[in-house]
């Protein structure tokens, strides 16, 4: 396996090679794999770098790995051809997630790779946390395939997180920069807010009726949780209050019920807007929650086997001060009575969870401005080397 890899990954440099020979453009790419469309981050980065420096190229490349073996064979052709080419030939690339390609091939000196990731905050295991558990890479296929290696800077969203990001890359800690990701910036625009719930209840006028409930699960690599799921949704009051459903971008678990709102074309986050609950799991989409100050209960049906095959790392139970719940009847009470006493004006967002989402996000608006003018620097100086 070990020597299949290698010849595997000299044949792609061998072919990037070629690539290489074309002249470098001064051009920032942004390669993801976490949506087919730009992702909210991406696209509000993109703007701001166009608004600073409207002479700046950028190139996006959004495409998710398909299902089965022709899917994944057209992948494979995309990232020898059309992906490989832009590492070739740009300054900068810009990450939200782990590519292959930037790990794996020997790039020219001049580029920089920069992960922003796609979460806030530290929860569950990623990058070489994970290597050795159930859902992630072996050691030995981690270090064969240089996971997570060549990147010239990574971000995260507070001081506390930097030594976490630092040991998931193997990176040292100066590489690694505090500055929240660009949506951070919406969270707490009540104009951005309003506008985003006036769009969404034009397209679905019930949400505008009933208090919303939003339900957005972590993605559970492999594992078949419809029956779990079926109870939250047989138990919920859908008289008397909207459920909103929101999977994990590469879960392909069907919902197929009527009475449950999935709007395909929002964001969990752009949901946001118009959510009294948000009831997930092991899910970062928490710390957008707390900054949105939204109520935030955590059905944990699953801890036993999740803690098993993933793990966090964060003492979860200790770290995260929210209720969690392993039974629907239990939780959706709890939620329905919160509901309630918020529409009489209560204040449902104790100061404990103020004090929680401040240790994991830095605090404050600009990060979308702060990123682009570094992004640029590091363009400037990519084409000063």
């Amino acid at each position: 396996m070990q020597i299949m890899l290698k010849i595997a990954i000299a044949i792609c440099n061998g072919i990037y090679g070629i690539h290489k020979l074309f002249p470098v453009r001064n051009r920032i790419a942004m390669v993801s794999r976490q949506s087919s469309t730009l992702t909210l981050d991406m696209r509000l980065l993109k703007e701001e770098l166009e608004r600073q420096n409207p002479e700046v190229e950028i190139l996006t490349l959004n495409r998710m790995i398909p299902p089965g073996l022709a899917g994944k064979i057209k992948y494979l052709w995309y990232m020898v051809t059309r992906e490989m080419h832009v590492f070739a030939t740009s300054r900068v690339v810009l990450l939200e997630g782990y590519c292959i390609n930037a790990s794996i091939l020997h790039h020219r000196k001049e580029l920089s790779i920069i992960q922003l990731w796609h979460a806030l905050g530290v929860l569950k295991q990623f990058g070489y946390y994970a290597v050795g558990t159930e859902e992630g890479h072996s050691e030995a296929l981690a270090k064969a395939m240089h996971m997570h290696e060549n990147y010239e800077y990574a971000i995260c969203s507070s001081e506390f997180c930097r030594p976490y990001y630092a040991k998931a890359f193997r990176m040292p800690e100066s590489r690694v920069k505090v500055c929240p990701l660009p949506r951070t910036d919406l969270l707490t625009d009540r104009e951005y807010r309003r506008r985003k719930r006036e769009e969404i209840i034009r397209r679905y006028p019930e949400l505008g009726k009933r208090p919303n409930v939003l339900y957005a699960p972590t993605f559970r690599n492999g594992e078949d949780i419809t029956e779990h799921l079926d109870s939250l949704f047989e138990a919920f009051n859908y008289e008397e209050y909207n459920l909103i459903v929101k999977l994990h971008p590469v879960d392909r678990t069907g919902i197929h019920r009527d009475e449950i709102f999935e709007c395909p074309e929002f964001t969990a986050m752009e949901l946001f807007s118009l959510t009294d609950a948000l009831i997930t799991d092991y899910s970062s989409i928490i710390y957008e929650a707390a900054a949105a100050e939204i109520p935030i209960y955590l059905y944990t049906f699953d801890l036993d086997r999740y803690l098993e095959r993933r793990g966090f790392i964060i003492d979860f139970m200790k770290d995260i001060p929210l209720e969690k719940y392993r039974e629907p009847t239990e939780l959706l009470e709890r939620v329905y009575e919160d509901v309630k006493r918020r529409a009489e004006g209560a204040d449902m967002f104790p100061d404990e969870n103020r004090s929680f989402i401040e240790k994991y996000v830095q605090s404050g608006t600009g990060n979308t401005r702060r990123l682009a003018e570094w992004v640029l620097q590091e363009l400037a100086k990519s084409g000063n080397s």
